[in-house]
């Protein structure tokens, strides 16, 4: 059953690099280079299973509107699983697709970066997760060129039917387990509703090689024991501990998340090249790991780490060390002994 045109239109642009040329799926698996536009009616016969789309990973002048992990080894996808939770963890969350040997990490980005800037980017979050001990399967990487001179790796639209296997492969839920929907059109919907990467974050944290982890900016507390400490992080949302404490730090929506001025280092700043300053910190809400945040330049030392939660947020903006902030929340929040 076809889908309604503005959302398929919607899905288009959401995947679509460049709409010339894309690439079309022959019966061996192959794919072939058409050196026409891809319009709407073309995403519209890739979702109906009258053929099958692949599109560039990068646009004509070498942008690209998302990076797509892509994990072909024998136990690949239960790895990807693992891997987009860890990623989802610290602020990459991810649509989850599996493929004829594997599966995709699809991580959209709310608007166009360089593709070199992206792949930096997550390139520098696996090799983190791999010091921080998160096993991280082999992937390729796309998108896989810079220049703008070529065409990036084709990579087959989500919902397609796979032309040699003659199998639609599905969607996947953050557990791995197949996504059934009522319609394409719901499918495409879960699609659109996925929560986008601030393309703000790879330019301000990832433009330049990340510093050395310093000792303390991890998550506070990992695996902590202390209910005090798991009460704060579970219900005290880092926006009202900047409202209360930092107001002038003016947080906004952004995308999925939320930017603003950073409490702990001067983003205000002018910068090098004379250019104003811009919000650097982020905070973001995750349906299955709760209010999380991170400064995005890496001029501050809460950049460095996974994304970190609102006891060490308490703790950092009253400038007190762990015992002292413990005792400080247990008076502060005394509705948790009811909770408890």
């Amino acid at each position: 059953m076809s889908s309604s045109a503005d959302v398929v239109r919607s899905f288009r642009r959401m995947f679509l690099n460049r709409s010339l040329p894309y690439a079309l799926q022959q019966r061996d698996g192959a794919y072939h280079w058409i050196y026409q536009r891809c319009r709407t009616r073309v995403v519209q016969a890739h979702l109906d299973g009258g053929c099958t789309v692949a599109v560039s990973s990068a646009d004509e002048a070498g942008w690209c509107r998302w990076i797509c992990l892509d994990s072909d080894a024998p136990d690949g996808l239960p790895q990807l699983v693992r891997l987009a939770e860890s990623l989802s963890y610290w602020g990459f969350p991810g649509l989850l697709e599996a493929s004829r040997r594997g599966g995709h990490l699809w991580l959209l980005l709310d608007d166009p970066a360089p593709a070199s800037l992206a792949r930096h980017a997550i390139k520098g979050a696996l090799e983190r997760l791999a010091g921080e001990g998160v096993p991280v399967p082999q992937v390729e990487v796309y998108p896989n060129v810079d220049s703008a001179e070529q065409l990036g790796h084709a990579v087959r639209l989500p919902l397609g039917i796979h032309q040699k296997t003659v199998v639609r492969y599905p969607l996947l839920s953050a557990q791995g387990k197949a996504l059934v929907f009522r319609s394409t059109e719901a499918a495409l919907s879960h699609c659109l509703e996925m929560s986008r990467i601030p393309s703000q974050w790879l330019r301000q944290g990832w433009a330049s090689p990340l510093p050395p982890r310093a000792v303390g900016d991890g998550v506070a507390f990992a695996g902590t024991i202390s209910p005090v400490i798991r009460w704060v992080d579970a219900e005290v949302s880092p926006l009202d501990l900047l409202a209360e404490y930092v107001p002038a730090s003016q947080m906004r929506k952004a995308g999925k998340g939320y930017l603003g001025w950073c409490p702990f280092h001067d983003d205000r700043a002018q910068q090098e090249d004379g250019s104003a300053g811009t919000p650097s910190f982020y905070i973001v809400q995750d349906a299955r790991y709760g209010w999380s945040w991170r400064c995005l330049s890496t001029n501050c030392r809460f950049n460095a780490g996974l994304m970190k939660h609102s006891f060490l947020l308490f703790q950092a903006l009253l400038g007190v060390d762990a015992g002292i902030a413990l005792q400080l929340a247990t008076v502060k929040w005394p509705e948790r002994e009811e909770a408890s």
